[in-house]
């Protein structure tokens, strides 16, 4: 649902993207219009929860995609992490805002769906704020109950056992650590002498540093105040928020799932900002200011448990990480949200600045990095000292990041040799791989950009994979000059999974023995360059990483270059996961067992037809005997072989436009389960999407498709590839089952493009799915 009145946000929908019973990649955009007379406006200002809360349409886009159709009442939304920046000052009353809202990519763990999504918010042409590495999922009640709040990483930790202690002193004093619910509401009213003292009297100064109406106030009580507390030395504040069931944020939020909104708690956390600033005294340094946010400082979210009627008392405890006054009063902090002894929402690097009406200056995070010897630091030596402290927590002794000899160990050896020390943990574990041997198409790593473990910030690598001239899989593919496929994937995602251990994600849950997997992705060819002898170049964006109940969620952007030319671009996600979720997982139909098109629809359909059997087992089948002066005119053999069996109905599928259904029987012995991955086997996605393609150029040699060329070979088209993986091919699989619906056969005049939609089966479980998958057909060079 979406939320109710008074917290319904949205008053139109005027675009969507979007097509129903499909999760993929799909856009909406709202607009709201902001009362003249908003009940939850100061002086005219919005409050920040409700800049939030107005792009809340990411619930309407995903229920239009179907998600009721799959939870069936058993499961409800919650958010889990955001990253929220602001660009310019809070809206006003009497503008409209306009969201365009993406949903980018989905993942799922077990039988929970996983989505993410971002949205930009504007006020005419200006974007004012947005929402960035969104993730949101549906759960049951029984995993919403077993949440056990934000457990902070081992950097976290680190990161404030090493927090310089800084001192500010207190511009006004007031000698009380407490304050009551009565004296928090005087601040609502521009009234900080009831609160605070009589030496806070202004009157005039700044009538708008108020905080929010007594409806929208998320803060009942302060319980403790230490303005020298807190692990940076700058101030520790704790409040209580009393809950009932009754309250106006319960009904609202949602209709039959009442819980409090993540936006609210938020805003929470600023007003615990505001009445920090005020009790310290900032306003003595401004004339007629507000609040405003630090423009374009990333501030992160995460969620990991949600709040309830049945709750009643809800903490803030915030810990002030800086505190200035040049050039303008500003604060930053982190804060946590606890119910009892749990963090259910921690809010990091809120900055907050006082800015005077007309004036055009602001902090923005721009400032900030031209200005690290601030005065709020000791000294420009000790801010060097703590950022390379918490920077990278190992880098090899050589210029590279990684090496051959590095990549060797992470593949076979010690992986604490190539990812650093603090990866002895896993000595004598399973741990992470990248794959081995005739799999291995990384070289090196060039670079590494970001900070290890601190996953709220995009990380980047390069790296490289000289490709030889003269290797197997040119050798036994059907054209000496035609990379796989699989082959391509694997050059774009084997650099993935190096920043993803390099990253630190396993150590979200370093007690267990997680298992990495490929979720989803998609890939464009842009060109078909001829690769042999080149080194290919692989930049890899880590976008996001969610950690929830065991499992750990990555989504990457990948490009491949050669000669300084992009050919190869896509997004894909990865997830680790315990041995139990990948022994349970249910495949793509909900553990549903579906048949292939042969075993139900065409079962009858093909009795009367002709179904076309090639055993592809046996290397004298014509379809791996070219032609006299059509060398090309064959399948691929050898370990690009993938099938034993071949079915193909001429004019059958989904289409009607042709099928072909595939089948191997899988050998514990299998030449790619010692290569991918040592002590943790399993078959290469992209092998599973090679049979695929394999059967497709079955399909096109025995229509005769290359009759119409002289000398025909295959080749890939210039187009997006997507796939979808949810389950595994491992040595215990006895069978591995295909099939393929044509959907079109399009003759151009230099060549003919085959396009498809494909399933892989797991015995009888359907576990993969590829959509928009081609091949083509033109004349060889040679």
């Amino acid at each position: 649902r979406l939320p109710m009145e008074p917290y319904l946000l949205v008053s139109r929908v005027t675009k969507l993207n979007a097509k129903r019973g499909e999760f993929k990649p799909s856009t909406i955009t709202t607009e709201y219009d902001i009362p003249e007379d908003a009940w939850y406006c100061t002086d005219g200002q919005i409050p920040w929860a409700v800049a939030v809360e107005s792009g809340q349409c990411d619930l309407l886009l995903i229920s239009y995609l179907g998600i009721d159709f799959e939870n069936r009442g058993e499961r409800v939304y919650r958010l889990l992490d955001c990253t929220l920046t602001y660009l310019e000052d809070m809206p006003r009353a009497g503008e409209t805002l306009r969201y365009d809202i993406s949903i980018d990519s989905f993942a799922r763990s077990g039988g929970t769906l996983l989505f993410f999504f971002h949205y930009e918010c504007f006020v005419g042409e200006r974007m004012v704020m947005r929402m960035d590495g969104g993730c949101a999922g549906f759960f049951t009640n029984e995993e919403l109950a077993e949440g056990q709040g934000v457990i902070r990483t081992e950097a976290e930790l680190e990161a404030r056992a090493n927090a310089r202690k800084l001192h500010f002193e207190p511009l006004l004093r007031c000698e009380k650590t407490t304050f009551t619910r009565r004296e928090l509401l005087a601040l609502s009213s521009g009234n900080p002498e009831r609160c605070f003292g009589p030496n806070y009297a202004q009157p005039g100064r700044n009538p708008s540093l108020k905080t929010a109406p007594e409806q929208f106030l998320m803060h009942d009580r302060i319980v403790q105040f230490d303005r020298i507390g807190g692990v940076w030395g700058c101030g520790l504040v704790l409040s209580e928020k009393d809950l009932a069931p009754d309250h106006w944020y319960f009904p609202c939020h949602f209709k039959d799932d009442p819980v409090l909104a993540g936006s609210l708690m938020a805003e929470g956390c600023v007003q615990l900002m505001q009445f920090f600033m005020l009790d310290l005294g900032l306003q003595t340094h401004t004339q007629d200011a507000t609040f405003q946010p630090v423009h374009g400082m990333s501030q992160i979210v995460r969620c990991r448990g949600q709040v309830i009627p049945g709750d009643t008392l809800l903490t803030y405890r915030m810990e002030v990480k800086e505190i200035g006054l040049e050039p303008i009063p500003y604060a930053l902090a982190d804060i946590d949200i606890l119910l009892g002894d749990r963090i259910v929402v921690d809010f990091r690097n809120l900055g907050v600045q006082l800015v005077e009406k007309g004036s055009s200056f602001r902090l923005t995070q721009e400032w900030f990095e031209q200005n690290p010897d601030r005065p709020a630091l000791s000294s420009p030596q000790s801010h060097r000292d703590h950022r390379e402290k918490n920077s990278s927590l190992f880098t090899p002794h050589s210029s590279l990041v990684a090496d051959d000899a590095q990549l060797w160990e992470f593949a076979l050896g010690d992986v604490a040799k190539c990812m650093g020390p603090d990866y002895e943990v896993y000595a004598n574990r399973p741990v992470q791989r990248n794959p081995n041997r005739d799999l291995q198409l990384l070289s090196r790593v060039r670079s590494f950009s970001g900070t290890r473990r601190k996953f709220e910030e995009p990380m980047t690598m390069v790296g490289e994979y000289d490709m030889p001239a003269d290797v197997w899989y040119f050798r036994d593919n059907s054209h000496p000059s035609q990379l796989p496929y699989s082959v391509l994937m694997e050059i774009a995602l084997q650099p993935c999974g190096f920043i993803s251990a390099y990253s630190g994600a396993m150590f979200h849950y370093p007690k267990l023995d997680l298992h990495y997997r490929n979720l989803d992705g998609n890939g464009t060819l842009l060109t078909d360059p001829d690769l042999r002898g080149k080194t290919i170049v692989s930049e890899i964006t880590l976008k996001s990483t969610v950690a929830s109940g065991n499992t750990v969620i990555q989504t990457h952007e990948f490009a491949l270059f050669v000669d300084g030319e992009k050919f190869y671009v896509g997004d894909t996600v990865f997830g680790y996961f315990t041995n139990e979720a990948l022994t349970n997982q249910v495949g793509l139909d909900g553990g549903k067992l579906v048949p292939s098109w042969l075993e139900s629809v065409g079962a009858s359909h093909v009795r009367e037809k002709t179904v076309i059997y090639w055993n592809l087992a046996d290397s004298s089948e014509p379809c791996f005997q070219a032609p006299g002066g059509r060398p090309h005119q064959r399948l691929a053999t050898r370990p690009l072989n993938l099938l034993d069996e071949l079915h193909i109905v001429p004019d059958g599928g989904n289409s009607g436009k042709g099928y072909v259904y595939g089948l191997r029987t899988v050998d514990p012995e299998d030449w790619f389960f010692p290569c991918h991955f040592h002590q943790d086997p399993v078959m290469p996605g992209s092998l599973g999407v090679e049979a695929i393609l394999q059967a497709m150029q079955g399909f096109a040699l025995q229509q005769g498709l290359a009759e119409r060329f002289r000398n025909p070979r295959f080749g890939w088209v210039q187009k997006r590839t997507v796939w979808k993986y949810r389950g595994q091919i491992v040595p215990q699989t006895k069978q591995m089952q295909l099939e393929t619906h044509i959907t079109d056969v399009r003759e151009h005049p230099d060549q003919t493009v085959v396009t498809a939609n494909a399933s892989l089966w797991r015995d009888d479980l359907r576990i993969y799915e590829v959509t928009d998958v081609r091949i083509a057909l033109w004349e060889a060079a040679t």
